[in-house]
């Protein structure tokens, strides 16, 4: 790691959530080797939900499959309908079910990053550290909420102020099966890059 990528995560307070017991206690532990010391717990989705409404946060892990409000309707609640303080939080989905359509759902829910388990300790600094540097931008627009999902391209296109092109998927996608992803084919899928043209 370059040292201009540290970053003082002592004063931050971040959000897990996550109904397995375990889960929990080897993010908490991810979270507190890289010196994060604030770390509330939740089990289920409406828990959380009632915490975010009462606490802001800096960060947020979530399973994508939790009891009474699963993880993907809890970001798209935070993303439309939370206080200011929390509406642009960072999340970062933490799932064992990363098949393309959970993938495509966890994008386009507001998630910034969505990370495979096992956790890798590496993985999850690294997307930390992309998410601290905030380099896309947040959109708002009837359809979706959250972190430019345009992942090629540097902000709505001049000629298309609302953030939406011709071209652009339909949202409502429907369920498919496959096989889990990598790691990095969920990066791939995820991460803003640069096009080249």
């Amino acid at each position: 790691m370059q040292p201009s990528q540290y970053i003082n995560l002592d004063k931050a307070r971040a959000l897990i959530v996550d109904d397995n017991n375990q889960s929990l206690d080897i993010i908490a532990g991810v979270l507190t080797s890289f010196g994060l010391r604030n770390i509330v717990r939740m089990v289920d989705g409406k828990a959380a939900q009632k915490e975010l409404k009462e606490h802001a946060f800096d960060l947020v892990l979530t399973n994508g499959n939790l009891p009474k409000l699963d993880g993907y309707d809890l970001i798209r609640w935070l993303r439309r309908e939370a206080d200011q303080a929390n509406r642009m939080t960072p999340v970062i989905i933490v799932t064992s079910h990363t098949r393309h359509s959970q993938v495509e759902k966890a994008r386009d829910c507001g998630a910034n990053f969505i990370v495979a388990k096992p956790l890798s300790p590496a993985v999850m600094l690294e997307r930390i550290l992309w998410v601290a540097k905030g380099d896309r931008l947040f959109i708002e627009c009837d359809a979706y909420v959250g972190p430019d999902r345009r992942w090629h391209n540097l902000g709505p296109p001049v000629e298309f102020p609302n953030g939406r092109r011709r071209d652009d998927q339909s949202i409502e996608l429907g369920e498919t099966d496959g096989q889990n992803m990598s790691q990095d084919e969920l990066d791939a899928l995820i991460k803003p890059m640069k096009s080249i043209a």
